[in-house]
């Protein structure tokens, strides 16, 4: 009568075993999941600060443009009122190379606006191949999971017809 009992106790083990195993594989399939939602936030985060610092770099180059005609027609008001010709000579150099330092200015605030926007949209995809990575680790651990809670219910069903086979071969010398 104790051997049935154990072998009966050894099935539940093994169910009890298997059904923790498999909630643990649930739970990290959705810390997974919910992981994966963060990150997938993340990277719509990035992408609009990307926009963002597009339209910051745009308005960057329009204020610079505004600043560099004011300083340009300030500069050819200044010639005018000293009597000097701004229109040939050493003026016209000076104004010609200030236009072509605020053409360079103009650029180089360009490329790197576009340089700080790729970088966040970098990270938007970072985020994302994070998030999926993290998915396939959990659906992993799950399956690892279910795996291990079927080897412990196969264990435990074999322990227990074990204790059955035993119990058998002792019955008929006790007739």
């Amino acid at each position: 009568m104790m051997a049935a009992i154990s072998a009966v106790g050894k099935i539940v083990g093994g169910v009890m075993a298997m059904q923790s195993a498999n909630a643990a594989g649930k739970a990290a399939a959705q810390t997974a999941e919910y992981n994966n939602k963060i990150r997938e936030r993340n990277a719509k985060v990035a992408e609009n600060d990307a926009e963002h610092r597009g339209r910051v770099g745009e308005a960057e180059i329009s204020n610079f443009e505004k600043r560099f005609r004011a300083m340009q027609a300030t500069a050819e008001t200044r010639y005018r009122k000293s009597g000097v010709v701004a229109s040939s000579g050493t003026p016209l150099e000076v104004l010609m190379n200030s236009a072509n330092e605020a053409s360079k200015e103009k650029m180089t605030i360009g490329v790197q606006a576009r340089t700080d926007s790729r970088a966040l949209q970098e990270r938007g995809v970072d985020q994302r191949l994070a998030g999926q990575l993290g998915l396939m680790e959990g659906r992993a651990k799950q399956a690892a999971y279910k795996s291990q809670g079927t080897a412990a219910l196969l264990g435990s069903i074999s322990s227990a017809a074990m204790t059955g086979y035993r119990i058998s071969q002792l019955s008929p010398q006790l007739d």
